[in-house]
């Protein structure tokens, strides 16, 4: 993942290039020497970047969906929306670290996101637990999957 590899982790915007004329150049700059797969990807990303072109009379600030605070459930929209689009749900693991929610709800969200949340649903694929446990810790009606208890299951929004 580049932003492990990025030594801007904690930049603005502002701090990452510079305007040309009415043109902003990006400079990103790396811990290391990337790998051949993680050439790929920054040209990916440069591809998407040139796109983009910050205002240069407005301040940096951190938004989430356009407002200053973090909410759980908007960040679970954002992921089924993004998620019914076809589009893959990981271009939202990296926006997770923006230090706006205290870590452990970050980290839960990170592994939400990536698929990677300690379900019984997981454990009964990695054969940890057998088929007939897999019911909802809250409810007991269905699977305990990630999505079920982050955004259908009615018990755990009570909670």
């Amino acid at each position: 993942m580049l932003f492990i590899l990025s030594s801007q982790q904690k930049e603005i915007i502002s701090n990452m290039g510079w305007f040309e004329g009415n043109l902003w150049r990006w400079t990103l700059s790396w811990k290391r020497e990337p790998s051949v797969e993680e050439q790929e990807q920054m040209s990916s990303l440069q591809a998407i970047l040139q796109q983009q072109q910050p205002d240069r009379n407005a301040s940096d600030q951190l938004l989430w969906c356009g407002k200053p605070a973090f909410a759980t459930n908007s960040l679970a929209a954002e992921a089924c929306r993004i998620s019914l689009g076809n589009v893959a749900v990981d271009h939202l693991a990296p926006t997770v670290w923006m230090n706006i929610a205290p870590p452990k709800v970050e980290f839960m969200v990170w592994l939400a996101l990536l698929g990677r949340l300690n379900t019984k649903d997981m454990m009964v694929r990695k054969k940890i637990i057998p088929q007939e446990c897999n019911l909802c810790s809250f409810c007991s009606l269905h699977a305990e999957t990630c999505n079920h208890l982050l955004v259908h299951c009615s018990v755990a929004w009570q909670v």
